[in-house]
């Protein structure tokens, strides 16, 4: 008889977990997530990842230990299991969904879109990476009319900075027989202002690329505010462009 008390009330416990995950499932896609709490969107997430079991509790414990539901994504992984009841399933899930939402971003660009200004450059590639708590960056390689041809993620860093590989940025754009080339990565904790190493590794690379024939025609940085800097429009390509202009006529004259 008590064997029989204990399973029924399981069931009923269970019965009435299952009925809030429908209810809260079908309330926020009815409205699209519109209006939903940080905690409701992490409730919602949590179901996917756990079976049979309350998780509205589980997302106020997160919320309430890191603030909202970015800060929750942003945070890695072991950080996440730190909170009771968070499994490594679930804090490798929670941590993947910013870099899951850069891929879908980045899958709904245009494969031969024209980028013929910061904004088109931002629209493009910016936009998906602006968000994301670690530093990446990319190689977007154009042809004569602006078109993209191809683009590259060339390193993922920490959040303050990321370390690449100059000769296999170059290589890639030789490779693509690009005419034009387009430098993009984002800052996730500090303003879109380039900082002294950003600035020194652009005209480096402006004078590498130079020697191969390549244009490099800008380099964009994206901030968490969705604020971008442009080196061409802040003047700084057409600098470097005088400076291997005169950096050239040197060379010639010494010869």
């Amino acid at each position: 008889m008590n064997f029989r008390n204990t399973h029924e009330k399981n069931d009923s416990v269970k019965n009435l977990h299952e009925g809030h995950r429908q209810r809260l499932r079908e309330r926020l896609l009815q409205t699209n997530f519109v209006g939903a709490d940080d905690y409701q969107i992490l409730e919602y997430l949590l179901t996917l990842t756990v079976k049979r079991k309350d998780t509205n509790e589980l997302a106020h414990k997160l919320v309430n230990t890191f603030g909202s539901l970015a800060n929750i994504c942003d945070s890695n992984i072991d950080d996440l299991q730190k909170v009771e009841g968070i499994t490594p399933t679930i804090a490798y899930f929670l941590h993947s969904v910013p870099f899951i939402f850069r891929n879908y971003k980045i899958s709904k660009t245009k494969p031969k879109a024209i980028l013929n200004c910061a904004q088109d450059i931002f629209n493009h590639l910016g936009q998906a990476i602006f968000h994301l708590p670690k530093e990446e960056f990319y190689i977007i390689c154009l042809d004569n009319g602006n078109k993209v041809i191809g683009q590259k993620m060339l390193s993922s860093g920490q959040a303050t900075n990321v370390a690449i590989d100059l000769d296999e940025c170059i290589q890639y754009a030789i490779k693509l027989k690009a005419k034009k080339v387009v430098l993009l990565h984002n800052h996730p904790t500090s303003e879109a202002e380039p900082s002294i190493e950003d600035m020194d590794t652009t005209r480096h690379l402006f004078f590498r690329f130079a020697t191969t024939g390549i244009e490099l025609y800008d380099h964009i940085i994206v901030n968490y505010e969705e604020k971008f800097y442009s080196f061409a429009h802040d003047g700084k390509i057409k600098k470097y462009y005088d400076d291997y202009q005169n950096f050239m006529k040197q060379n010639l004259n010494s010869n």
